[in-house]
């Protein structure tokens, strides 16, 4: 294994004629500093966490950071991809919380998330996560990446939570942009030395 190369960030989108995963199947799981490779996902799996999709990571250390304690947290994750949603929910298990899944077959998202002491919202849906569908107190990560017209028609940036009105009611709330951005940065610099240290050990 060459030590020339540090790690391979895959600029997504790709074109539509080349599969995505043959691309992150092709990077060597100690040059995935995304953390998107089937390697690395399915590390996770196992509770090995040193390289995990940048994102999912961010979103457990916004958790860990704002003093909830993980271990019996009561957590529903709203959205279930490959690199977002299931990564998410099996770091938080490895972390002793107990997670719900909820998606776009799920008879009532709201029934879920009401009781949940903490919900992470990701379906690329502007505005989806509103007051009536959290408790009171509840903890709110905002994944979503969602561009809309405004009454003006430019375009802005929102996220999946309705962020003005549910952060009346919840205990804290990531914005939308400006939230989750900064930390999946530096979960990805994180990341990078972990690949760095496994190469070495690697020889």
């Amino acid at each position: 294994m060459t030590t020339d190369v540090l790690g391979i960030i895959l600029q997504r989108p790709v074109p539509p004629q080349i599969n995505v995963r043959s691309l992150q199947s092709a990077i060597h799981v100690l040059k995935d500093i995304e953390g998107m490779s089937p390697a690395s996902i399915g590390n996770i799996v196992y509770s090995d966490v040193a390289l995990s999709p940048c994102t999912a990571a961010a979103s457990v250390e916004l958790l860990k950071e704002n003093r909830l304690k993980l271990e019996k947290l009561e957590v529903v994750m709203i959205g279930h991809s490959e690199i977002v949603g299931k990564p998410i929910a099996f770091l938080l298990m490895a972390e002793g919380a107990t997670v719900t899944v909820c998606h776009h077959m799920t008879r009532s998202v709201a029934m879920h998330s009401r009781r949940a002491d903490a919900v992470v919202v990701a379906v690329g849906c502007p505005n989806f996560l509103t007051p009536d569908m959290i408790r009171p107190g509840a903890a709110d990560i905002d994944i979503g990446i969602d561009q809309i017209p405004d009454a003006a028609g430019v375009t802005r940036i929102v996220g999946d939570a309705d962020t003005g009105a549910v952060k009346e009611g919840a205990g804290w709330i990531t914005l939308m942009p400006g939230g989750m951005g900064p930390v999946t940065v530096a979960i990805l610099l994180r990341n990078a030395h972990a690949s760095f240290r496994r190469q070495k050990q690697a020889g």
